[in-house]
């Protein structure tokens, strides 16, 4: 009779207890992530129609100065892939202390990430204004050279305020305030296509540039930017305790810190850039409709990842905050969490891969058009072979997010090392040449080497959770 009624209640409350769980997942674990991870996802949107615009007024100049605008694009964008792992350090460390209500460590911080940037602009602008020997050394002809060098010249003189910015927006991520950063982008991006527009067909009076008013448009658009958001900062009731007191000398001095977690994320970034760089390469020389096909695909994974390292980057920042303020538990949920909402978003655009890959490959060519056959046979294959690859790549970016809020980023750069160069590459030479799959060869070497990565970063994760240890 009592266990009959033990079973009973059972019954009767395990749908109630079912239901409160996934209330309190919702409104502790969710939502929280969520709040932090939309507007950063929003904002990469933004960010990126400021370069496809950009890209559009090129293209009217000619086919030569598109091809040099690319070519500058995707050396400016690598560069600042590897400055942007290195300055995302301060946003970890903020996040520590803002959990812990360390205000005094959070303007230390501050104040070191902008001397670090003011330092580290001083190379770079070197790199950029010696640039011509580089590019005609990799190949590129003498009139490409000529017209790459005219933009990086423009964007040399934006490197300062770009790099300060850059240590801004960490500190706005890092307390948390996700919104702002947004706000910030709906009201700056138009500056930025406006005085690019201008500079480069010569509006208002003002002479055309050319390729290099696109590179003025975007200086001068950093120039305004970095000095207008620094002295909101310092005016503003949310912001200025951090930033009026950024000229002490006070100890202890973080710089060593930020470099410390800051050099590991730049070069594993560097490393995966370099890796996707590879792959092109190899996939022109077995031909051009796998050449075609890789880009197609690669035209999607590029703002579909984007999507995913905001998630992740929200992870780190709510991580932090619950770390600071020793929750370790929740911190931990906050992590499963990222990988199921990044996994889930990624599975979802699976499904579109494996049902109507041909209408995704409609955006680029006539599907219809016997000429394009082999491209979009080609196209399909790998679409199908990609939807697993993003799959298991969403569930690594996120915890590395994760590891990244436990500040252990050398490990993440040895696993992305293994999952993207050790184990991929030869997997994909192996099945893409001796063994005649030839493009999805090399693809399914990338789902091999994420997977292992995962499994990598998970066992990491699990063991740095049990031992780690808060700041004092």
């Amino acid at each position: 009779m009592v266990n009959s009624l033990k079973e009973t209640y059972n019954t009767i409350n395990a749908p109630i207890f079912r239901s409160c769980m996934q209330e309190k997942f919702i409104k502790n674990d969710l939502y929280p992530l969520l709040k932090l991870a939309m507007p950063l996802i929003l904002t990469g949107i933004i960010q990126s129609s400021l370069f496809f615009i950009v890209t559009v007024f090129l293209a009217r100049l000619g086919e030569g100065v598109m091809a040099a605008g690319a070519l500058v694009g995707w050396l400016f964008a690598t560069l600042i892939v590897i400055l942007f792992g290195i300055f995302s350090s301060v946003n970890i460390l903020i996040a520590h202390k803002y959990g812990a209500n360390n205000q005094s460590s959070i303007v230390l911080i501050l104040r070191d990430g902008l001397v670090l940037a003011i330092l580290l602009s001083i190379p770079t602008f070197l790199l950029f204004w010696n640039i011509s020997p580089i590019l005609s050394l990799l190949g590129q002809s003498a009139k490409l050279v000529e017209l790459a060098q005219l933009y990086m010249h423009a964007l040399a003189w934006g490197l300062l305020p770009k790099f300060i910015l850059i240590v801004l927006f960490e500190l706005i991520i890092g307390l948390g305030h996700s919104r702002t950063i947004m706000m910030i982008n709906i009201l700056t991006v138009p500056i930025y296509i406006f005085l690019s527009f201008i500079f480069i067909f010569g509006k208002f009076g003002l002479p055309a540039l050319g390729i290099a008013g696109a590179g003025w448009g975007m200086t001068c658009g950093d120039w305004i930017i970095a000095v207008g958001l620094f002295v909101f900062l310092c005016y503003s009731q949310h912001y200025r305790s951090y930033t009026r007191a950024i000229f002490t000398m006070n100890r202890p001095f973080y710089i060593r810190e930020i470099l410390h977690l800051g050099v590991p994320m730049g070069l594993m970034y560097c490393l995966e850039v370099g890796f996707f760089f590879a792959v092109v390469l190899i996939m022109g020389t077995i031909s051009v409709p796998a050449l075609a096909a890789n880009q197609i695909t690669m035209q999607y994974l590029g703002p579909l990842m984007g999507v995913i390292f905001s998630i992740a980057q929200a992870v780190t920042v709510r991580m932090g905050h619950l770390i600071g303020s020793n929750q370790m538990i929740a911190a931990k949920r906050t992590a499963y969490t990222g990988v199921i909402l990044s996994v889930s978003f990624m599975f979802f655009i699976a499904i579109c891969y494996w049902i109507i890959p041909k209408l995704l490959i409609s955006v680029d060519f006539d599907i219809h058009n016997p000429a394009y056959d082999q491209t979009v046979h080609l196209a399909c294959n790998i679409l199908f072979i990609a939807a697993l690859f993003q799959i298991l790549e969403s569930a690594r970016i996120s915890l590395f997010g994760a590891l990244r809020a436990l500040k252990d980023t050398r490990f993440t750069l040895l696993a992305s090392i293994i999952g993207f160069w050790v184990i991929p590459l030869p997997i994909g030479y192996v099945l893409a040449f001796p063994l005649g799959l030839e493009g999805s060869g090399l693809w399914w070497g990338m789902v091999i080497g994420a997977g292992s990565s995962v499994l990598l970063l998970h066992f990491r994760f699990q063991s740095k959770t049990n031992t780690f240890k808060l700041d004092k």
